[in-house]
Order: C-alpha cells, then structure tokens, then sequence
C-alpha cells in the first residue's frame, strides 16, 4: 500500500506548512506596514465616517493633534477633557483654524 505522503514523511509536511503560515503572516504584517505607515492612513480619516467625530483627552498631545487634524478634514468635533479652561482654549484655538 503506497502512502500519500512521500519519502520524506510527516514532520517534513509540518515543517512546510508551519514556514508557509509564518511567510503568509509576515507579508500581511509588511503589506499593513508600508500602506499604514509609508503611505499614509488619511483615507480612513475623513466626513465619510460621519459628520461628528468624538476626541477624548483632546487638550493635550495626540488628542489635541486629532482633533485638529479631524476638524481640517471637515468634521464636527464633540472635545472631551477634564479641564474645562484648557478645554475652552483649544476650542478657540480649533474654531480659529478650521
């Protein structure tokens, strides 16, 4: 009875199809890589997700650069800080420049 695997047996199927997985999920990971950060993510960003986008901790940081960035792309911006005086200026400052 001849066997469906050939001469080289189990393990080296294994091995094959373990380097064939990691080869697939490493380029998905560098496709992702170079779209997300060598191209560019601005399409995700943008009025076709809604006209209102929400921004928590937006008067410091990473928050405060979303919100700016949302507000040029043309969106409505809902700020949520916890200091309603630093709140009230990077309104200002958004209102300003949009």
């Amino acid at each position: 009875m001849e066997s469906f695997l050939p001469a080289t047996g189990f393990l080296y199927w294994v091995g094959v199809g373990t380097v064939a997985y990691l080869a697939l999920h490493i380029s998905c990971f560098l496709f992702t890589a170079v779209r997300v950060w060598g191209l560019g993510n601005e399409s995700g960003v943008g009025p076709r997700l809604g006209e209102w986008a929400v921004v928590t901790g937006s008067t410091d940081g990473i928050g405060k650069s979303y919100a700016e960035k949302l507000a040029k792309c043309g969106m409505k911006i809902v700020l949520i800080s916890r200091s309603q005086d630093k709140l009230n200026q990077v309104s200002s400052e958004i209102n300003s420049c949009a």
